[in-house]
């Protein structure tokens, strides 16, 4: 799956430290001027040290199309629809109201989680792990939808 992600969907998946599963179980590309918010301009912050280092090492992909936007979130949008993607990831609420507008799918960070416990890269316990480490990081109502999510992936 190729995947387009956000400042705020990388940042997330960063300090809950879920961005390495997610990089090696999907094709993320990320924005240039995403690169900028999270990495050059953030030079002070630990997360920018990882970031830059898994642009260095091939798990993220930096995409190299022109765009004139100011914003991760609108360079996003003009790359969707230019490229060949599956999804925008995204936690940004206005971004994701613009996105369904539009009919573009996305990927919130916690339902990453439920895609690998679906695709069989996590068990049920680990999947549980991995939402609690995201949980300081995503509103309540994400992190209950995909706890339901796992509870009832036991029932069936």
């Amino acid at each position: 799956m190729k995947v387009l992600m956000d400042t705020d969907c990388l940042i997330k998946l960063t300090k809950s430290m879920l961005k390495e599963l997610v990089c090696g179980n999907f094709s993320v590309i990320i924005p240039q001027i995403v690169k900028e918010e999270v990495v050059d301009n953030a030079k002070e912050h630990p997360d920018a040290a990882i970031i830059k280092r898994n642009i260095e090492t091939g798990l993220l992909t930096i995409n190299k199309m022109e765009s004139s936007a100011q914003k991760g979130e609108d360079a996003v949008f003009a790359i969707f629809h230019q490229g060949k993607f599956d999804a925008v990831c995204s936690d940004d609420k206005r971004f994701i109201k613009r996105l369904r507008l539009f009919d573009i799918p996305y990927i919130t960070p916690s339902v990453f989680i439920a895609i690998l416990l679906k695709k069989g890269k996590l068990t049920m316990k680990e999947a549980h792990k991995k939402l609690d480490s995201l949980s300081p990081f995503i509103s309540e109502d994400e992190y209950n939808a995909v706890k339901l999510v796992l509870e009832n992936w036991r029932i069936q």
